[in-house]
């Protein structure tokens, strides 16, 4: 039989369809229906559709209905009317009535109606009820409800109906919500198996209330126990008469009012049942929130009257039944075995059902009261095996961490005894001790003793008489494979001792079933079982030195032994390869001089190459200690220069520099005087290294390196005969950029001279020196401008002449593979330059360049790179279609990376790093960066920070394109003038994006007219716990537009920080 709703429409309706009024016109037409074996729609089915039908709508499908209570629906709007006094129609009383009818015939069944109605449903239905047995007055019972309508049966029915789903609905919901697998996002057109689902706002509404009337619910109740048990002094049961179908009366066309007949029927309960029923709920309630002692108090109630119960029914009987008809009651839903599962939940089995307890809840008791008797329980449990091996690992592991935390005083030795007698459950269950991670990790850590230990867990287990054939050969391939294994060896020879010990005279017996008497030799005389501690070991493997220092020859006629001068020799020259220090060289040196005069002993090793020029002078220098010492030396100094040891092969060249002029000493050898000035470019250059690689603690007196680096500079430019190589020009260069010189007739020497890594860092030398001009019309210097275009171009040829107009979105290619190699050559002084710039001035101004190259060359103001001293540079480039924004922005963005390791506290190159870094394309860096510029400039958010409102926007922007809408929103605020146009246009947009924590943002909104959007926005959508989160949001006191000035600020700023810190624990932590 289909049951419909009429709705308009062209397709004829079949002649078995019921609409819903019939059942109205014929009251038995639902009673005939619910009777059928199994009706379609269900009585459950029914309910639902019956109370979540509109006015509006008319026809309705039993079978596959088009007319469900959306889970994310709206909630109705609060009505003009006082509460006490909602407004229903005819047509939506009618329906209720027909819910209500529906109930009684599922004997008001709360589990029933919590396994198959949403939670909506649930509530309207317990609100029916109340509001049917008060004629109207509510349906959400208030505080104080007056005597003499509590008095009344079928009111204090309805009353006690809606305050015991009250206290089930949070339990049944936590339940739910643990048991069930719910996608992470609701995807439309999906229904969801239940509304037990954070994901409804009518579900969270619901909770809420719930969890706020449980006090009252709960005050009721115990009054209604008060009330009864009061009552039944004499030991005669009251009886309490259930509504039936016939209880609830239809509308019809000349009624009005609602005329229902309470005393129909001759359904009663015993106040027995009732109060069970009362006492489970509360015990469930109670034991769900933790207090224990209630739920006690009132499980050994419902006991209590199940016992009477039990009584009343074995001498009057339960209608057709002789004793009690659990899951057939005709009001109570609770089952026995709920009744003696919270019994034994509670520890209260041995009391009320003269049960011993489980070794399981024993185990749990020694976990609750700081493992006090685990030993016992768990040498029971390898008896019995009873308790999951889960729960013993899990105990285990509880005893290591409160051991180490020192949370729980525990016995010193309790971890090991528990690890011991896990390891003998789990050898019972068929484990090897390979397999067993903790096994192996107790032994490791105890060693030896743990093996006694093991055998102690062991001892009850071997003389019991409950071991099967089974358990014996389980327990024999857990001995062999400790016997055997080399991660956890066994002592076999011992096996007896310990066995003696712990198990007395049955050792024999039982180490024969253990390990018998072949297998256990054949294991004692395994080499692998030998013991290592007696092994000979020869002593020449112990020493570290194998040199034949003690080797003599016998020279005839005395036969005196004297030792080999050749061994000597071979010694020496072996130390002297090998000397790490100029003191070893020189001591070697000293003794081989002594032996062989005339032997060239700085060939002795081809790895000896001494740095730069040195060594055509040293090989130039007559035969003696200095050519050794300085190639050797020289060379062992070249050779830490190259493993990055600047210091060490500072420290190094010095010593040959000072023996150089102390052999000088004021003579006129030029060969000398020529290596002397060698020696001293040399020095400078690994001064320079020195002081880049080790900054800022370099510990070097930078005023005096800044003088030698002058005077190389004089002399590269004097052409003189002793002068430089082109390295250490370099080197003196950049000496002077990063210790602050930049005279600018020092400058002026090298400038615009040619293209090389000197010439630009002397541009960038006369740029910097620019700056600290005085104030007025400054400009930099054009020389480092056209070196960094040059570096840049692309068509080194000939570049095809395009505006900048023309060419600003234009594709830019590959190169042209023929020049692939000039630009590289062009690209290499530069690249030199930044890799040695330190000083932050001189960074700074090359930030500045590379920035103002890319704005001009990319023209778009949305992706423009922000930092000071860019209008400083030129604004206009020819041919800009020969140069490829993309590598400008890679060598500005490696640069900013090398310079924040050394400042990465600068606001200003921060904020640049996140310009880039979204002109890139790269959005979550981006906006890491620009927070950390934020962070950093304001004492982590404790102020503002300089041009916050410009980084804001961009990190809007930002947030924006990483589909955040509502933190981009509250980022407009930021500004000094709101930006609201982004902002409304970012409320205004929906996201599935979770991280963008929506409504949980509102707390960081200060701006009333944000607030304002989002409490409409969140109306029209009907998102009503949001909008309710809004207005929360919105009506904060500190936020009132008639506070002070100095309220507003103060709530503005707590917001603020409120709001960017959780940002960056976000996107930074």
């Amino acid at each position: 039989m289909d049951v419909d709703l009429l709705r308009p429409g062209t397709v004829p309706i079949s002649p078995d369809t019921i609409l819903w009024f019939e059942f109205l016109l014929d009251q038995k037409l639902l009673k005939e229906h619910l009777q059928y074996p199994n009706p379609e729609p269900s009585a459950t089915d029914l309910i639902v559709e019956f109370l979540s039908v509109d006015t509006s709508n008319g026809i309705w499908n039993g079978r596959s209905s088009e007319r469900v209570l959306e889970p994310d629906a709206p909630p109705t709007p609060p009505s003009s009317r006082s509460p006490q006094q909602p407004v229903i129609t005819r047509k939506q009383l009618a329906l209720k009535i027909l819910a209500l009818k529906i109930a009684s015939t599922l004997n008001w069944n709360l589990d029933t109606f919590e396994a198959k109605l949403t939670p909506v449903i649930q509530q309207q239905l317990v609100q029916d009820l109340v509001f049917m047995a008060t004629d109207g007055a509510f349906s959400v019972p208030p505080q104080d409800i007056s005597v003499n309508m509590i008095n009344k049966p079928h009111v204090q029915f309805a009353l006690t109906l809606y305050h015991r789903w009250i206290l089930r609905f949070p339990v049944k919901a936590a339940l739910q919500a643990k048991s069930a697998k719910l996608p992470f996002i609701h995807h439309p057109g999906i229904p969801l198996e239940n509304g037990y689902t954070h994901m409804n706002s009518n579900f969270d509404k619901i909770l809420r209330m719930n969890e706020n009337s449980r006090s009252q619910s709960i005050k009721y109740l115990e009054e209604v126990i008060a009330y009864y048990d009061s009552q039944s002094s004499n030991q005669e049961s009251k009886l309490i008469k259930v509504p039936i179908m016939e209880t609830f009366v239809h509308l019809t066309e000349d009624t009005d009012v609602m005329a229902h007949d309470w005393d129909a029927g001759n359904v009663n309960v015993s106040q027995y049942e009732l109060l069970m029923q009362i006492h489970f709920d509360l015990c469930y309630n109670h034991f769900f929130y933790g207090q224990h002692e209630k739920a006690k108090k009132h499980i050994l109630g419902c006991k209590k009257n199940l016992k009477l119960l039990e009584s009343e029914v074995n001498s009057k009987g339960y209608g057709k039944y002789n004793k009690i008809p659990w899951g057939n009651l005709n009001y109570a839903s609770v089952s026995e075995e709920d009744i003696l599962g919270y019994i034994r939940a509670l520890n209260l089995g041995q009391e009320l059902l003269d049960e011993d307890r489980s070794l399981l809840q024993r185990l749990q008791e020694c976990v609750a009261n700081d493992y006090t008797g685990i030993i016992a329980v768990l040498q029971a449990d390898n008896l019995s095996r009873e308790i999951p091996m889960i729960h013993r690992q899990v105990a285990e592991l509880d005893i290591q961490a409160a051991a180490s935390t020192g949370a729980v005083s525990v016995p010193k030795d309790l971890v090991i005894r528990v690890s011991a007698l896990n390891a003998v459950r789990y050898a019972l269950e068929g484990g090897l001790p390979s397999t067993h991670p903790d096994f192996l990790n107790k032994f490791k850590t105890v060693g030896i003793k743990f093996i006694d230990v093991l055998f102690w867990a062991l001892a009850p287990v071997l003389m019991s008489t409950r071991l099967s054939k089974d358990d014996w050969e389980k327990l024999r391939m857990f001995f062999l494979h400790l016997a055997t294994s080399s991660q956890c060896r066994l002592p076999v020879d011992r096996i007896d001792e310990y066995l003696k010990k712990h198990v007395g005279s049955r050792s024999s017996e039982i180490r024969a079933k253990l390990i018998c008497d072949e297998h256990l030799e054949a294991i004692i005389k395994d080499q692998i079982n030998s013991d290592d501690e007696n092994m000979q070991i020869p002593r020449e493997l112990l020493a570290d030195d194998w040199e034949a220092t003690d080797f003599k020859y016998k020279q005839a006629p005395d036969f005196e032994y004297k030792a080999a001068p050749e061994l000597e020799m071979g010694r020496l020259k072996k130390r002297l390869v090998e000397a790490s220090s100029a003191d070893d060289v020189r001591m070697c040196l000293v003794k081989l001089a002594m032996m062989s005069p005339s032997s060239p002993l700085w060939k002795l090793s081809p790895y000896w190459k001494p740095i730069g020029n040195l060594s055509v002078l040293l090989s130039s220098l007559p035969r003696g200690f200095l050519q050794d010492f300085g190639v050797v030396v020289s060379g062992a100094a070249r050779a830490r220069a190259e493993a990055g040891g600047a210091r060490a092969a500072l420290s190094l060249l010095s010593v040959v520099e000072g023996e150089a002029r102390s052999q000088l000493a004021g003579g006129n050898d030029p060969t000398l005087y020529r290596l002397c000035r060698v020696l001293a470019w040399e020095v400078l250059l690994l001064q320079v290294n020195l002081l880049l690689t080790e900054w800022p603690h370099h510990r070097l007196n930078v005023t005096l390196l800044a003088n030698k680096s002058k005077a190389a500079i004089a002399a590269a430019n004097s052409n003189d005969a002793i002068g430089p190589r082109s390295q250490v020009v370099v080197a003196a260069w950049l000496c002077l950029l990063n210790v602050c010189e930049w005279e600018p007739g020092c400058a002026a020497q090298a400038a615009g001279a040619g293209a090389g890594a000197a010439d630009v860092a002397a541009a960038l030398c006369a740029a910097c020196a620019e700056l600290q001009r005085g104030k007025g019309a400054r400009k930099f210097p054009r020389p480092l401008w056209d070196h960094v275009l040059n570096t840049f171009n692309n068509n080194l040829n000939g570049p095809s002449k395009r505006s900048i107009h023309m060419s600003s979105h234009h594709h830019h290619g590959p190169p042209n593979h023929a020049n692939h190699h000039g630009q590289l050559e062009h690209r290499g002084p530069y690249h030199q330059l930044l890799q040695a710039l330190r000083e932050p001035l001189a960074i700074s101004v090359m930030l500045s360049l590379l920035a103002r190259i890319y704005n001009v060359i990319v023209d778009d103001c949305s992706l423009e790179l922000v930092v000071e001293y860019t209008n400083l540079w030129p604004n206009n480039i020819s041919n800009v279609n020969n140069y490829n924004p993309k590598h400008i922005l890679e060598s500005l963005t490696e640069l900013l990376e090398k310079s924040l390791k050394l400042y990465p506290y600068n606001t200003s190159w921060l904020r640049l790093y996140g310009d880039a870094e979204m002109a890139a394309g790269r959005h979550g860096a981006a906006l890491r960066r620009y927070l950390c510029a934020l962070a950093a400039g304001s004492w982590h958010f404790a102020k503002r920070a300089p041009d916050e409102g410009g980084v804001a926007r961009r990190a809007a922007r930002c947030c924006q394109a990483l589909a955040a809408p509502t933190q981009a929103a509250a980022l407009c605020q930021l500004p000094d003038e709101p930006d609201y146009t982004p902002a409304f246009k970012c409320l205004a947009e929906k996201t599935g994006n979770a991280a963008d924590s929506m409504d949980a943002y509102y707390g960081c909104l200060w701006d009333g007219t944000l607030l304002e959007v989002a409490v409409a926005l969140h109306a029209r959508r009907g998102e009503g716990g949001r909008r309710a989160r809004a207005v929360t949001a919105a009506g904060a006191l500190e936020l009132n537009a008639n506070n002070s000035e100095d309220i507003q600020r103060e709530a503005a700023a707590i917001r603020r920080a409120r709001l960017l810190r959780a940002l960056t624990n976000q996107y930074v932590s």
